[in-house]
């Protein structure tokens, strides 16, 4: 199946209304297995980063969303996977979490030259996400 890009667009922009829905939504980062996308996890967050009234910007001309944030870590860990939840805190969308390289979905960094994959509490990453809608 090929889409239009218009369809692409619509798409990302519907997830990312689902995201913002009640008031705006948020990432939650985890060091636990992944669930099955809406099960609860079996362990808290290692940080959950707030968005603001809209979570992802979409590119000017192509099907790309993307989205930066900062946030300080909760519980000691190794990112693992991240889940977008809705202003209510329901769930939207499970993506893998790793570092720069990794080839993750969810991008996190400490900012260091070397970017260490423990977190440690209190510490501030950078989060980075890019949703593409292939042709």
């Amino acid at each position: 199946m090929s889409l239009t890009l218009a369809v692409r667009r619509a798409k990302l922009l519907a997830i990312r209304g689902h995201i913002d829905a009640e008031g705006g939504g948020a990432v939650h980062i985890f060091g636990s297995n992944r669930p099955a996308t809406g099960e609860p996890s079996a362990e808290p967050p290692l940080l959950i980063g707030a968005f603001g009234p809209v979570s992802f910007a979409l590119h000017a001309t192509d099907a790309i969303l993307t989205c930066t944030l900062e946030a300080n870590v909760a519980v000691s860990g190794l990112p693992v996977w991240a889940r977008f939840v809705d202003g209510a805190g329901v769930a939207v969308m499970d993506l893998s979490a790793g570092l720069p390289g990794s080839g993750a979905q969810v991008i996190v960094s400490d900012g260091q030259p070397v970017p260490s994959m423990q977190m440690y509490v209190g510490g501030l990453v950078t989060i980075n996400c890019s949703l593409m809608e292939p042709e």
